[in-house]
């Protein structure tokens, strides 16, 4: 299965005909994602039938949040449930890169129905095993978007295999995947779902051509 990054309501519609399975929706692509507006988020939600996770980030700075991000970024959650999203994505990390627990559970307590998955923030934290055993304790957590805490997934093969040895949730390998690493990604980790970017785009547009390549690469 295939999550795939978009922006707009033009490339939900394209990705979901060009074969993904779920969609990760956010604004601010080359910051790595930000909480995309109100109406992205119910246009998306209206006119796809394949899931949408929503990012909740309130801003591209850091991981770390003030008061007035945690307002924001509580309401942002209460929206996306209200709109009808399948999920939402989210990390938040203390000054010290640990993870939040306090704000996590937060969000936990906002998101009703909705999946939850601890993005990338968590390649930003101290000890990446200790962090998903922390989130071991936090049963409404399903998914970790993770790439190991290395550039991409495939230079964070060894700590994403570790990983996936102590999570409790599904471990979601992210970062730099494309046809040409997929198949090894998967078959090291033994995972069947994968988050994808760049890997299905040419000069910043989804691609038709790559997400075939991918899709028969991880059919093999």
């Amino acid at each position: 299965m295939i999550e795939v990054i978009v922006t707009t309501l033009e490339e939900a519609k394209q990705a979901e005909r060009f074969g993904a399975d779920r969609l990760e929706l956010i604004a601010d692509f080359p910051s790595g994602g930000t909480t995309p507006s109100f109406g992205t988020i119910r246009n998306v939600v209206e006119h796809v039938s394949i899931p949408v996770h929503v990012m909740i980030r309130p801003h591209a700075n850091s991981f770390v949040y003030s008061e007035d991000d945690e307002e924001t970024l509580l309401a942002d959650v209460g929206l996306c449930r209200e709109l009808g999203a399948a999920g939402i994505v989210f990390g938040a990390l203390t000054a010290d890169g640990s993870l939040d627990e306090r704000i996590l559970g937060k969000v936990i307590k906002h998101k009703g129905d909705m999946a939850l998955t601890f993005h990338r923030a968590i390649d930003e934290v101290r000890d990446i095993l200790a962090a998903v055993e922390v989130l071991n304790d936090f049963p409404e957590v399903d998914h970790v978007l993770t790439s190991g805490g290395a550039a991409t997934a495939r230079e964070g093969i060894d700590s994403l295999k570790a990983m996936r040895e102590t999570a409790e949730m599904n471990i979601l390998p992210g970062a730099g995947i494309d046809a040409n690493n997929v198949r090894e990604l998967m078959e090291t980790l033994d995972v069947s779902f994968v988050h994808v970017g760049s890997g299905v785009r040419t000069d910043g547009a989804l691609d038709e051509s790559k997400f075939r390549q991918l899709r028969e690469q991880m059919r093999q």
